[in-house]
């Protein structure tokens, strides 16, 4: 019988990041071709918007993505996520802890945890967190102050972990064939889709290989 954990890990197998550096209208508008051609899960992540841009974003992002049968997060803000009827939550390390996060949201709602490290991947899984984002994998222009940790890496930060994780960080259809046997589910792109002339097309291909790198992955 398929558990909980796996259906998870199926539903985190393409994950966009977006909103950083778009407007709400190019955030939807790019996220909407995004799930056309396969995205699995969304996060709206964004540190420059007002709290109500990033609301009413928020509402119709989640609209978008349950039409496409896609989980929808919200980076950060506990209080957007739940406003906005999300799945769930991501938080950093300077975040909301995750057991307070869940007091808060409960037992149904979907928390995801950033981890870079064996020790960071194992509290999180003893905090509660449902799913682990970790990286980076490759160098991004997306968030500069990540550090690379190589899939290598990811690897050894995932090796004891007993819950879906992400990999993250600089992934797009030329290098995400080598994230094959890291211990992740899926990956998280944001630069390779929402810079793409064509998000939906992109998709389509970072899905295909998605399917075939992470089909074995996770129990």
């Amino acid at each position: 019988m398929i558990n909980d954990s796996q259906k998870l890990a199926r539903r985190l197998k393409l994950y966009l990041i977006c909103g950083e550096g778009l407007t709400p209208e190019e955030t939807l508008r790019k996220s909407a071709l995004a799930l056309d051609g396969g995205v699995t899960a969304v996060q709206l992540r964004v540190k420059s918007w007002t709290a109500r841009e990033c609301l009413r974003t928020a509402e119709e992002l989640r609209k978008i993505c349950h039409a496409h049968g896609a989980l929808f997060f919200v980076n950060d803000r506990l209080d957007i996520a739940l406003a906005a009827g999300a799945d769930g939550v991501h938080l950093g390390q300077s975040d909301l802890p995750v057991p307070a996060a869940r007091r808060i949201a409960g037992s149904g709602f979907i928390i995801g945890a950033s981890s870079r490290t064996r020790e960071l991947a194992a509290e999180a899984q003893r905090a509660g967190a449902d799913y682990i984002g970790c990286g980076a994998a490759f160098g991004t222009s997306t968030k500069k102050d990540a550090s690379v940790i190589g899939p290598e890496g990811i690897k050894c930060a995932l090796s004891s972990a007993q819950i879906p994780a992400v990999a993250i960080g600089g992934i797009n259809a030329g290098n995400i064939a080598l994230l094959e046997g890291c211990g992740a589910c899926g990956a998280a792109v944001s630069g390779a889709l929402l810079n793409a002339r064509d998000p939906e097309a992109v998709a389509r291909k970072l899905i295909k290989e998605a399917d075939r790198i992470f089909s074995k992955t996770f129990i």
